[in-house]
């Protein structure tokens, strides 16, 4: 049998299918991490749960595709429905929703990683880094909290499962991005959260994340500052909050990242640092996981040295090579970059404490403050640390560190 792709989304049928996950097909914004996402989330999600021994069937939609359209193609008595695209979904995490469901729920929706409805806030029983991390803790989550559902009024409407029959009741000429408000208020039968469901959401959130850990090493007198790398304005809008006097120059590669930073700065510089012709002098330079992403941070390094004031300082944050996760999927023989994190698809450099401490004492800096961020690991990642440890093959103090937090001030020659 012979089944054409639909013009609005590709098709893929499988032998039998008992539920169909209709994921969204949409134009990701022109940010290179964010198109990794997009394809990176879809391409995992699809493994995972339409992989060998899963009985779901997968349908890619855009906006405007039809319910009328939509409904011919869906098997099975329930679907699941995503509308944002940066998610990781798992086979365990559809198996617990089709669970909630026959509780006599008539829409279910999962536990995340982050989101704006607090009662689908998942509790983690630990902190996941990578795609084994964040399996092994859904698999926890599941095993703990998988038989549980909890009544609710209202539900993130950005991954639902619900019950296929509900879509009869809805107009043929509504289409997939109106769906989930649709599904979400259709029938009287009550709505439930299932907790032993874990959806990852939002890679690319961290482009906004406000870097209070850096904003707290901003020394007192400090009265010009440049931010390399500054996203979506983040750092300086916290920055802003606590030190309105501060001047604040931005640089950030990617126009739509500028932009959307334009607000917090005194003047953002649209182009690649190495480019950019900054004059300075500044009394710190702020560089937020920017060196692990250059051809050349030990160059760069340098020229930061010639920007600062004689007394100025460094302020950077870069993720540690020597954490656990990474030397594990290295012994593994099973590296997987993700969009966003300590295995960034953009990171071309990797640094440990001792190759960063001695790129910075050859630049010409001395390290002030030299804090060490250590995420707890997973009952796994607790297990290969005191493996590793026991057999002397690893240092404790660098498995368990994720990320390096300096402040260094230029020295005078």
């Amino acid at each position: 049998m012979v089944i054409d792709d639909h013009p609005l989304f590709p098709y893929t049928p499988p032998m039998t299918s008992s539920l169909t996950i209709l994921w969204p097909k949409l134009a990701a914004p022109d940010i290179a991490e964010t198109r990794f996402s997009y394809d990176f989330c879809r391409r995992l999600s699809r493994q995972l749960c339409t992989g060998s021994g899963q009985a779901s069937l997968w349908v890619e939609c855009s906006n405007d595709a039809a319910i009328g359209d939509i409904l011919p193609r869906i098997q099975g008595d329930a679907a699941l429905l995503v509308t944002q695209p940066e998610m990781v979904v798992s086979a365990s995490t559809t198996e617990i929703l089709a669970k909630c469901l026959e509780k006599g729920y008539r829409v279910c929706g999962p536990v995340y990683n982050q989101t704006p409805f607090p009662h689908q806030q998942a509790s983690l029983p630990a902190a996941y880094v990578d795609i084994h991390t964040y399996l092994e803790v859904a698999d926890i989550l599941a095993r703990n909290n998988g038989h549980k559902a909890i009544a609710v009024e209202s539900l993130d409407p950005a991954c639902i499962l619900f019950r296929t029959r509900i879509l009869t009741e809805i107009p043929s000429r509504t289409v997939h991005s109106q769906l989930s408000n649709f599904i979400l208020n259709t029938g009287i039968d009550p709505i439930a959260v299932a907790p032993g469901a874990l959806v990852h959401s939002g890679f690319t959130k961290g482009f906004e994340t406000e870097r209070l850990d850096l904003v707290g090493l901003v020394p007192e007198g400090v009265k010009c500052i440049l931010d390399i790398g500054c996203a979506k304005g983040g750092y300086g809008k916290a920055l802003r909050q606590e030190r309105p006097e501060i001047i604040l120059t931005g640089v950030e590669l990617n126009p739509v990242l500028a932009e959307a930073a334009v607000g917090y700065y005194d003047e953002i510089i649209n182009c690649p640092i190495e480019e950019a012709g900054i004059r300075g002098p500044f009394d710190l330079i702020n560089c937020g996981d920017i060196l692990e992403h250059l051809q050349d941070p030990w160059g760069l390094l340098k020229t930061l040295n010639r920007l600062l004031k004689d007394d100025g300082y460094l302020a950077l944050s870069i993720p540690n090579a020597g954490h656990w996760s990474m030397v594990k999927a290295l012994l593994r023989g099973d590296f997987q970059y993700v969009p966003l994190g300590l295995i960034c698809i953009g990171h071309l450099r990797w640094f440990t404490e001792t190759s960063i401490r001695d790129a910075l004492q050859q630049a010409g800096f001395a390290i002030e403050v030299f804090k060490r961020e250590q995420i707890p690991p997973t009952p796994e990642g607790e297990r290969f640390i005191r493996e590793m440890c026991t057999g002397r093959y690893g240092d404790e103090r660098s498995l368990r560190t994720n990320e390096f937090i300096i402040r260094a001030v230029k020295q005078i020659a």
